[in-house]
């Protein structure tokens, strides 16, 4: 930020020896005391910008200064209303007293220079004048702010300029046609004339005072509306974390031989797709899905599920309704299609082998794919009744003699990059009750 305000001000600087201030005139004493005077009134009269800036007419005085072909009373009006608008924030930042009046000099400089090849001329190309350096007061201006806000709160400065500040550019147009009438009144009747021209500004601040009020309570009501929806939002997750818990503590309850498997698998799939897809990690409902991978297995009966050894073709095909019967619970249950999609495809195939839908490569979800390789790592290492598991080593070759067939080719050389002892603390973790993770 620093670095930005030291180059505004030596643009400013450049820009003032660019316009070559002449010696003043015995006029100039008075148009420095009574632009200078509006823009500070102007200022001190402005309306604040969604908290991040302020918006005001201190340009017009500035431009009628330039069109009256006063550029140093154009650029004293400048820097006082710099100070007053600084002043006004009650601002302890030092950075603030400088860039706000170098960027209002600065741009007073470049009116100044475009007014200047309109100076003489009959009152339309006078006109004319005002408008660009109107526009060009508008650019230079609320570019120079859009950046330091953007510096100041990390955000895109074409963001800050599209979304709080884009609005004022017809406001600015109608600054450069009353700064270049001021401007000629000026010139016309040594500086008396002024005073007629102030009605139409003071009309105008009125018009934008009111549109900025209607804005602010626009603005207020939105955030009040994204605050209740972030609230509502948090409920219903908070509902879906309670209800993940109760589901997965039924699961393990009743398959006594599988225990803490949700558990593990959770944790070690997360911790892959965080380096597969962070963005997709990020998303709750997928720790939610993989949590539930096997909430289907609640309308398997106990003599199949709790079966201490292979299973009959009968009995396979009872229990591979339990991805279909996930399914249905998860959805009545009010879980997001992302969970519903990892509990049905949790046992899919990279080759197409799978069930139950006989789903190939790419058409199994990311998720999916990288839970398989989770999911088969701990029940290969995991001791159940009818078999010790296997050592970590041999499983870890196990999955990567798979890959490309059962199982996606990046998830299986993610677990491979994995250290090692990551990949044991995530498999070895005590039996915590399934409301621990959530």
């Amino acid at each position: 930020m620093r670095f930005y305000v030291a180059a505004v001000l030596l643009a400013a600087a450049a820009a003032v020896l660019a316009v070559g201030v002449e010696v003043p005139t015995p006029g100039t004493g008075l148009a420095i005391l009574v632009f200078a005077a509006l823009a500070v009134l102007a200022e001190l009269r402005g309306e604040d910008l969604y908290g991040a800036s302020t918006v005001s007419l201190s340009a017009v005085p500035v431009l009628a200064a330039a069109c009256a072909g006063e550029p140093g009373a154009a650029l004293v009006a400048a820097a006082a209303a710099g100070v007053a608008t600084t002043a006004r924030a009650r601002t302890r930042r030092i950075e603030q007293y400088l860039f706000n009046p170098a960027a209002l000099i600065l741009c007073a400089a470049v009116a100044c220079l475009i007014t200047s090849r309109a100076a003489g001329h009959v009152l339309p190309v006078v006109l004319v004048g005002g408008l660009v350096a109107g526009v060009a007061y508008f650019a230079l201006d609320n570019g120079l702010v859009a950046v330091a806000i953007g510096l100041d709160q990390h955000r895109s400065p074409s963001e800050v300029l599209r979304t709080e500040l884009s609005w004022l550019l017809p406001s600015f147009l109608g600054y450069g046609l009353l700064g270049a009438l001021l401007g000629d009144a000026w010139t016309l009747s040594d500086g008396w004339g002024v005073l007629a021209f102030l009605v139409p500004p003071a009309l105008m601040r009125q018009s934008q005072r009111h549109v900025v009020s209607k804005t602010a309570r626009s603005v207020a009501q939105l955030r009040n509306a994204h605050r209740e929806l972030r609230e509502a939002h948090a409920a219903v997750v908070e509902s879906h974390r309670t209800t993940a818990a109760a589901l997965a503590q039924a699961i393990e309850a009743r398959d006594s031989g599988t225990g803490g498997h949700v558990v593990r698998v959770t944790r070690l799939a997360s911790a892959l797709l965080a380096q597969v897809d962070p963005v997709l990690a990020s998303d709750e409902q997928v720790s939610f899905g993989f949590l539930l991978h096997d909430v289907g297995k609640i309308g398997v009966p106990d003599a199949i599920l709790c079966k201490p050894g292979p299973l009959t073709p009968a009995e396979r095909a009872i229990m591979d309704t339990h991805p279909a019967i996930g399914h249905r619970i998860v959805g009545e249950a009010g879980f997001s299609p992302v969970v519903g999609e990892i509990v049905l495809t949790h046992h899919e195939r990279w080759d197409g082998g799978g069930y139950p839908r006989g789903l190939r490569g790419d058409q199994i979800p990311v998720a999916t794919r990288v839970f398989a390789v989770a999911d088969a790592l701990d029940a290969m290492t995991d001791d159940r009744v009818y078999r010790r598991g296997m050592d970590l080593d041999d499983a870890m070759m196990e999955i990567v003699q798979n890959s490309g067939t059962q199982f996606d080719p990046v998830a299986v050389q993610v677990l491979w990059n994995m250290d090692r002892a990551v990949v044991a603390g995530l498999l070895d973790l005590d039996r915590q009750r399934v409301v621990d993770l959530v």
